[in-house]
């Protein structure tokens, strides 16, 4: 596979679209000619019969329950078919939400919650080995810090210190070293919401054996661009980037001005230390906006007002006086120019609570990932032709960030530039 040019997005495929693209078209449901539920599956490159192809995307093992064994379009894919990175479910961990866990209630005793998550022997197993039976790449079993926060009240491990979530995480990467079977390439996570928090997290993870990071974005979005950049050259003064070390994912981040930031690291990086390091990004942005909001996704009206900078949504049209239409759909791309409104309301009756079934919101999905896609490419293309459509902002800081991983002393580069560093929102 070629290395990509700008960095990675990838959606994050749940498991409501990974089933929903198994499933036959029931008789009578109106559906494209000549297309089936599985040409939904655009990572997977068969014959030429897919709707679009694009070979990256994120699936999570905390969307199941430990000790299962799930059957749906992600699990039954070819390992060969697209670039898979698994999440091990760090966020369903915190939230005390991953199902199959035991021993574990919210806000407990951070001692007792402590010993009871070292007693789930056989969930960290199972979680291993799902990862490296479907993942290429697979991000580590963290604790995530912000458990012990505003944001964790309900978490197990809200009264937990930073110190004990981060010597869990240490303990979680000596189980994933004694079991690992090789089959895929672990991404250690690192993360912090400030940049001293950061760098203590990472000198206690540091020794584990991987092939690249995951980055927490909650530094980045919590206390700026400062608190991604300056790790990430901290770390690489430390050679964390070297060969064999390729790959980077900035975990929960998909808005247009942070794709094109991180293209500029990836530039920067390749060009400075690794010429194989890939970064990526993720979201389920795409299949919420469609099977909660019911939503479809418009590329920004790109112009060189950053407000203008943004992915654009609106509500689907959705009736029962639609079912049946063969009228087009108000809005376009690859799937949505073969559908009409009668492919995506298709329940009459008027006590129906909406239109929309599960093949509806699979087909809208699809769309949204593809204007996600094209939304970022868009802005990476007008970026790398030095376009007068691309904010000022936006300009400045892609130029402080070549300057930075190029400079000598590239703390006095942010620091000369903090004005555009507080200023950079994403």
């Amino acid at each position: 596979m070629n290395k990509p040019e700008f960095a990675v997005y990838l959606p994050a495929v749940n498991t409501l679209y990974a089933q929903a693209v198994t499933l036959p078209v029931p008789k009578g449901r109106p559906f494209p000619d000549g297309f089936d539920m599985g040409d939904l599956e655009f990572w997977k490159k068969s014959s030429g019969k897919n709707l679009w192809h694009y070979p990256y995307f994120l699936h999570s093992a905390g969307q199941y329950k430990i000790g299962t064994m799930p059957d749906n379009a992600v699990t039954r894919r070819g390992r060969t078919d697209g670039v898979l990175i698994g999440d091990s479910g760090g966020f369903q961990i915190g939230n005390g939400k991953l199902s199959g866990l035991v021993g574990l209630e919210p806000a407990m005793d951070p001692d007792m919650a402590c010993a009871a998550w070292r007693e789930n022997v056989d969930a960290r197993l199972w979680i291993v080995n799902w990862l490296e039976t479907y993942a290429n790449y697979a991000i580590t079993i963290d604790m995530p810090l912000w458990a012990a926060t505003q944001h964790g009240v309900n978490s197990p491990f809200h009264r937990c210190s930073p110190e004990q979530l981060t010597q869990l995480t240490v303990e979680n990467l000596k189980f994933i070293d004694a079991h690992r079977q090789g089959r895929t390439k672990w991404l250690n996570v690192v993360q912090g919401a400030t940049v001293p928090a950061i760098m203590r997290w990472w000198d206690a993870v540091k020794w584990f054996e991987c092939s690249g990071y995951a980055m927490s974005s909650s530094g980045g979005k919590a206390a700026g661009l400062h608190a991604l950049l300056e790790p990430l050259l901290l770390m690489r003064d430390e050679n964390a980037f070297r060969s064999g070390r390729n790959w980077i994912h900035l975990l929960g981040v998909s808005t247009v001005g942070w794709a094109v930031v991180l293209s500029a690291i990836q530039r920067a990086l390749r060009s400075t230390v690794n010429p194989e390091l890939t970064i990526s990004y993720d979201s389920a942005a795409p299949f919420q906006d469609a099977a909660i909001r019911e939503q479809y996704v418009k590329k920004p009206n790109f112009q060189a007002d950053i407000k203008a900078w943004v992915i654009r949504k609106a509500e689907c049209p959705q009736s029962r006086l639609h079912v049946g239409s063969n009228k087009s759909l108000p809005f376009s791309s690859t799937i949505a120019e073969k559908l009409t409104l009668g492919h995506l309301s298709v329940k009459d009756g008027m006590y129906e609570a909406g239109q929309f079934d599960v093949i509806s919101r699979a087909l809208l999905s699809n769309h949204n990932v593809k204007m996600y896609l094209d939304s970022f490419e868009e802005a990476n293309r007008l970026v790398s032709a030095g376009s007068s459509l691309v904010p000022q902002l936006i300009a400045d800081t892609i130029d402080l960030i070549e300057r930075a991983f190029q400079a000598e002393n590239w703390r006095d580069t942010l620091k000369g530039a903090s004005a555009i560093v507080k200023a950079f929102k994403g």
